[in-house]
């Protein structure tokens, strides 16, 4: 659950970052983390050939497994990675506004 409010922290402060209207960084934060939450649901629209992309790129998919107890590296690395991403991007949309 730590990895996952951090990613969702990641996403927030990205969303931030972007904009100086709070009502926009709220939508464009939700929209994200919504997005990546249904992912993992909307495995029976996506064609076949792209389901095992779609539902690891689902946040869903990971935190079931580490729910379940099995804490895999793919799961981590995965949090850790969408954290550092979102965290990079932030850093790089405050540097262009500072300019």
């Amino acid at each position: 659950m730590m990895l996952m409010a951090g990613v969702y922290a990641g996403i927030g402060l990205l969303a931030s970052s972007l904009t100086e209207n709070q009502v926009v960084r709220f939508i464009v934060g939700f929209v994200l983390v919504f997005a990546l939450f249904m992912l993992d649901k909307i495995l029976i629209y996506v064609p076949e050939a792209l389901t095992s992309i779609v539902e690891f790129l689902g946040i869903d998919y990971h935190l079931s497994n580490i729910a379940r107890g099995v804490v895999d590296s793919r799961d981590i690395v995965y949090f850790l990675s969408l954290l550092g991403f979102t965290l990079y991007l932030t850093v790089i949309s405050l540097g262009q506004r500072k300019r």
